[in-house]
């Protein structure tokens, strides 16, 4: 009988094989044996399905699926049913995460077994606008709201952590949006939902011209709108939105789009040592504390 699952990651990607190269390796050594690593490939024809392959053959990953599909919502939705853990952490095929953080909130949700999700702060750090170096997303500060008042907030999706079980209350990502975890951190946060907060920084969202957020700015905007609709207008996402999608700064990247192109693989990888750094850094000198909505 083989051991218990208590995590999947669930990543989902498209013709990314120049990201995946650099940051699934570091999944990869990073996963533990109580954890797995489901990925959804949208049936690439760059050389991804073929790179993925391998590595399921040689058991580095433990699902699989190469096909078509209508989108990173509708992805995920079927990587969540493929997983077998008790919790599901999503993952990004460009971005970098901090694994060790990651697995203290693991073991977090394994002792609250009350929690829903969890959520975390982390950096961004926008390849065409170095200047600004890495800035700390501000997310927590919606969520303190939310234990005062319970308005609905924004947090970012590369920092969802949910229990599968709950997912019969919370539901499955919306595919109808492109910017999913904005619809669903307002849909979970404004229902009856148990959410935990960890203040450690676990993620760096690494953001570059073909990054959804630049190459999608105006349905951003469109969709930003249908949410505060959706929503009653109970909170500001637009003033949200601009800790996590600074739009001014957007607007100037895709106004530089020609130079942003000579953005080298050497300089997208050498961003990603610097973000394991910088995140190892600050949590070796912070001390993370879980904050929940329960008295």
């Amino acid at each position: 009988m083989s051991a218990p699952i208590n995590l999947s990651f669930v990543l989902t990607t498209f013709n990314k094989l120049p990201y995946l190269r650099v940051t699934l390796p570091l999944l990869i050594a990073a996963c533990r044996p109580d954890e797995e690593i489901v990925v959804v490939d949208g049936g690439s024809t760059d050389g991804t399905r073929e790179f993925l392959q391998s590595l399921f053959d040689n058991g580095k990953i433990h699902q699989f699926v190469s096909e078509k599909d209508f989108g990173e919502a509708h992805g995920t939705n079927k990587a969540i049913f493929l997983a077998r853990g008790e919790l599901i952490k999503i993952i990004t095929d460009d971005d970098v995460f901090d694994f060790n953080e990651i697995n203290r909130c693991k073991d977090f949700m394994l002792r609250n077994p009350s929690m829903d999700v969890l959520g975390f702060d982390g950096f961004g750090f926008n390849m065409s606008l170095r200047e600004s170096g890495f800035t700390n997303t501000k997310f927590i500060s919606g969520f303190r709201e939310w234990q005062k008042s319970a308005k609905p907030f924004l947090f970012c999706g590369l920092s969802l952590l949910i229990r599968k079980s709950s997912l019969s209350y919370l539901g499955l990502l919306n595919p109808l949006f492109m910017i999913v975890d904005m619809e669903y951190s307002m849909r979970i946060s404004s229902l009856k939902s148990n959410i935990a907060f960890y203040t450690g920084l676990a993620f760096v969202n690494i953001v570059g011209p073909a990054s959804n957020s630049v190459r999608f700015n105006q349905k951003i905007e469109q969709e930003r709108k249908r949410v505060n609709k959706m929503y009653n207008n109970r909170v500001s996402i637009k003033k949200s939105l601009n800790v996590h999608f600074p739009f001014g700064k957007i607007r100037r990247l895709i106004s530089r789009t020609s130079s942003a192109t000579t953005t080298t693989l050497d300089d997208y990888a050498s961003v990603v040592s610097k973000s394991v750094s910088i995140m190892k850094e600050f949590n070796d000198s912070h001390k993370g504390e879980f904050l929940t909505n329960l008295r």
